[in-house]
């Protein structure tokens, strides 16, 4: 299937590992040039190095995207590199478990700086030149914490402050469906990435892949029974880039083995 978007530049925030590396590679195959946003630079020359040894256009940029000037200068070095980026894929880390007893209150103000604030630098630094083409895609890697709250883990600095980025992005891309622009939200649930295995271990002592998925199935809310693979998610991503991806917009997509309770 060509998707159309061959010379098409895309960046992507978090493309150095897991969900956004396979996406990031999937795009370069269609004949993107892919640059590569990330805070670790080993992370990032893998990722590119990767890529190029395969026949794709690649370049990394170290920056962290809940900084307004590391987000201006990623855009400005890929614009410098390859164009300005008709194809944004962008998402941020920021775990911090605990009850709410144990919870400092600036927690939850860095955590929607990191969640919901880099969305906005990051779309203020892009939307202006796909606006000015004609065509763009902007898709934002998420949780399903957003809509509906995780209880089986201490999980409440997540499940206070994600669910503002959906309004967001839903908002904008009312605004700017008129020029050729979406903007979509992919909503992972649980990702076998080395991420998510260090998360669980920390926070619920589970060691390896079967201790995983009796949890998963028994108190993870997961009728699948297993964790998701990078490129299940990777695939939607690279779809919803696509030219042939233009009338979803302002869509929340979960996926994640059936986890979201919320059918509609």
């Amino acid at each position: 299937m060509d998707f159309g978007i061959s010379g098409k530049t895309a960046l992507f925030t978090g493309g150095s590992k897991g969900m956004g590396r396979e996406a990031a590679t999937m795009l370069a195959a269609e004949g993107c040039n892919v640059a590569i946003v990330a805070r670790s630079k080993p992370d990032i020359d893998e990722a590119v190095a990767a890529i190029v040894s395969s026949g794709g256009s690649a370049v990394g940029i170290c920056a962290d995207m809940s900084k307004r000037g590391d987000v201006d200068r990623a855009v400005a070095e890929t614009r410098d590199a390859f164009g300005a980026p008709l194809i944004v894929v962008g998402q941020t880390k920021f775990n911090v478990p605990g009850n709410f007893e144990d919870i400092d209150p600036e927690t939850y103000v860095e955590s929607f700086r990191r969640y919901t604030v880099s969305q906005v630098y990051l779309l203020q630094a892009v939307l202006p030149a796909m606006k000015a083409a004609g065509w763009g895609r902007y898709v934002h890697i998420g949780s399903g914490t957003a809509k509906q709250p995780e209880g089986a883990i201490r999980h409440i600095v997540a499940n206070a402050t994600r669910p503002s980025t959906p309004g967001l992005l839903k908002t904008v891309s009312d605004e700017y469906a008129q020029y050729g622009i979406t903007v979509n939200t992919v909503a992972p649930g649980w990702i076998g990435t080395d991420n998510t295995a260090d998360y669980l271990e920390r926070t619920l002592g589970l060691h390896d892949e079967a201790e995983r998925r009796e949890w998963l199935l028994r108190n993870g809310g997961v009728p699948a029974g297993r964790m998701g693979d990078p490129r299940e998610i990777a695939s939607l991503i690279a779809y919803l880039c696509s030219d042939l991806a233009g009338y979803i917009n302002g869509a929340w997509i979960s996926v994640d083995g059936g986890k979201m309770r919320v059918a509609v």
